[in-house]
Order: structure tokens, then sequence, then C-alpha cells
């Protein structure tokens, strides 16, 4: 069974798709291959640059190491939400979810102030869009026209 990226249910996701590690052989034009090493720096390159961009962005956030499963990193938070990053075979979901420990008199503001910055956050960060799953959970994306 196919599989696709994953990211925390009721989130805002923004989709890009990162190439790093695959190196051109000199020789041969046409062969690539993957550098372990290269593509590691890459990717803390990358959660660190969403991290400084989410803090800037978001004034009330700060940096947060944590995670949501086992495949959805959070690296940064506020009050009302905390954002993230993850990333499956090249595609990178950028993703804030409502924190599930909002206090019961302040689940009405973190809502509106979720649904408010959702649009933007997914213009800010996504390169893709998705179009739509096949029944055995692959996905099916288009580039946005710069």
């Amino acid at each position: 069974m196919g599989r696709s990226v994953s990211y925390p249910s009721g989130a805002h996701v923004a989709f890009a798709q990162w190439d790093a590690g695959w190196i051109e052989d000199d020789d041969d034009p046409d062969t690539r291959h993957f550098d372990e090493l290269a593509a590691q720096d890459d990717w803390d390159f990358i959660v660190a640059d969403f991290r400084e961009q989410v803090l800037a962005l978001y004034p009330s956030a700060w940096s947060h190491d944590g995670w949501i499963d086992r495949e959805d990193r959070i690296v940064a938070m506020n009050g009302y939400a905390r954002f993230g990053i993850s990333e499956y075979c090249g595609c990178i979901a950028y993703w804030v979810v409502l924190r599930n420990d909002i206090d019961a008199g302040r689940e009405g503001l973190a809502e509106q102030w979720f649904d408010r910055i959702g649009p933007k956050f997914e213009q800010r960060f996504a390169t893709l869009v998705r179009l739509g799953s096949f029944s055995n959970g692959e996905s099916v994306y288009r580039r946005i026209a710069a």
C-alpha cells in the first residue's frame, strides 16, 4: 500500500518538494547518487529555516522541539498552536495545528486565530498543491506557478 507525507489531523498544511541529497555523476550526467550526509545537512537547514521564519512571522511563538506521533516534528509553538514539519520521500509538509491543551475559555479565540492565519501560512510555505489521493494512499501534486 502506498502512502504520503504525514501531518496532524486538522492542520493547515503547505506542501513543498525537497530534492536534496541527490548528486549527479560527473562521468554520466544521467546518473545520480544519494549522499546521506549532504541530505542530513540540507534537512537540518530546512528545519532551522522553517523555525526561524515561523518565529519571525508569529511573534507570540517560541522555539520548541517535540513530536506528534512518530513522524510530525514540532519546531515552534505559541499559546494556540503547534508549528511543525514532516517529510516523506522528498515531499515536505509544513503545518500548523491547534494545540489540544487550550483552556476551555480560550478555545473560540484560538480557533478564530487559527482560521485567520491558515490561508496566509499555506500561501507562504507552499510550492505544491495537493490535487488528491488515490485509494492506496498515494497523493498527486501540482507545482504552484512562480
